[in-house]
């Protein structure tokens, strides 16, 4: 029976029999219930939570993720009932459950391990919380966080495995000088050596060190490169949509992987959406390194496809930025007419442009080299199979 239905009837009964026994008992009932609610109460004030894990994982890592609950007021918890929400996608037990006791000051860490096989981002949460009191009179449900995020970045594999050949004639790898200088990027000095113009010497630098300096700048050609990937499901048309955009992905996250390995500036532009800001993605610019490699692959990861968007007004917007001798990588589903037509006044800019193709044919590869842009066809099987 419950509790509060027990002390309506002992009150009925002691105003009626006015019996001091009676009274006596409701009391108690009364003092029990204040007692367990006030309990209930402070507990609550006093719990606080959090959850700790990797921002992003390779796929097959496994990712430990801690959750921490900490009683910081005096009163013991008596039980606590936590239910953390996990994506099926990330083999993990079916629920994470747990059921424990809290002392005055105590914390405790509760931790479990995710493993994601598939590119995505995954949002953990909200965490459920319950608790009450020791005679079970009262419950209360406590509202967990927003969540958080983890990313599973793409596969990276060796560039023959995709079907491409190791050295891909793209990228340029550093020079040790170059014709051409921007006189607006400066690098540095160096001492002054016989046919050095008047007007590089840097006068300053020269009376620091009682020597003759000369400015050094930077190449006024570009070795950039960047990928461009499309990645909208009205560019992959046919009944593999799905297989098509994810060895479109994989192929970006591997050439990506090995220009920033031999030593060259990559970014990325995409007509997919980013669900982390709820907006088409936005451009990333070249630059070289593993730390920039982890932020293309981050993008790559989470990147979604929606039914709108197309990738020729993102080129328009990216290359009007690009320099001369820029290099230009687009990794799309099919070739064609069309799309060699919008590369062509790239390449008279002066761009570097290359084309590869997850879902293309042989007569894509030679109207693209008819027009000299190298073109690549992307394996299915993951094999060496370079249409030539």
């Amino acid at each position: 029976m419950d509790l509060r239905l027990l002390t309506i009837i002992i009150l009925v009964v002691a105003a009626a029999l006015r019996s001091e026994i009676f009274f006596y008992l409701l009391y108690v009932l009364v003092g029990v219930q204040l007692v367990a609610w006030l309990w209930v109460r402070a507990a609550t004030r006093a719990l606080r939570w959090s959850r700790s894990l990797p921002t992003a994982s390779f796929p097959g890592e496994p990712v430990e993720v801690t959750l921490t609950v900490r009683n910081q007021g005096l009163v013991p918890i008596p039980w606590l009932a936590l239910h953390e929400s996990v994506p099926a996608s990330l083999r993990t037990p079916s629920s994470v459950r747990h059921v424990i006791a809290l002392g005055a000051r105590e914390e405790r860490r509760l931790v479990y391990t995710l493993l994601g096989q598939r590119r995505g981002l995954y949002r953990l949460g909200p965490l459920s919380l319950r608790t009450g009191d020791v005679l079970g009179l009262f419950e209360r449900p406590l509202s967990g966080d927003a969540g958080d995020s983890l990313v599973i970045y793409p596969h990276v594999l060796p560039l023959p495995e995709l079907g491409l050949p190791a050295a891909l004639p793209f990228g340029a790898r550093p020079a040790p000088g170059s014709l051409f200088t921007d006189p607006a990027r400066p690098i540095g000095v160096r001492p002054y050596a016989p046919g050095d113009g008047v007007r590089q010497i840097d006068w300053k630098s020269s009376a620091r060190t009682n020597a003759l300096q000369v400015r050094r700048h930077e190449p006024a050609i570009a070795r950039d490169t960047t990928l461009a990937l499309a990645f909208s499901l009205a560019e992959y048309p046919g009944r593999y949509t799905y297989d098509a955009l994810e060895r479109a992905i994989v192929a970006a996250a591997s050439i990506a992987a090995d220009l920033v390995r031999r030593g060259q500036p990559v970014g990325l532009c995409t007509s997919g959406h980013d669900p982390l800001g709820n907006a088409p993605a936005a451009p990333i610019a070249p630059a070289a390194g593993r730390a920039h490699l982890i932020e293309i692959l981050r993008l790559l990861g989470r990147l979604e496809a929606r039914p709108e968007g197309a990738l020729a007004p993102v080129l328009e917007r990216v290359t009007a930025g690009l320099g001369w001798g820029s290099t230009l990588v687009v990794i799309a589903c099919g070739g064609g007419q069309q799309l060699v037509e919008r590369l062509l006044p790239l390449r008279r800019r002066g761009l570097h442009v290359a084309l590869v193709l997850v879902e293309g044919s042989a007569d894509d590869l030679a109207l693209a080299r008819r027009h000299q842009i190298a073109a690549y066809l992307v394996s299915r099987a993951g094999a060496p199979e370079l249409t030539r």
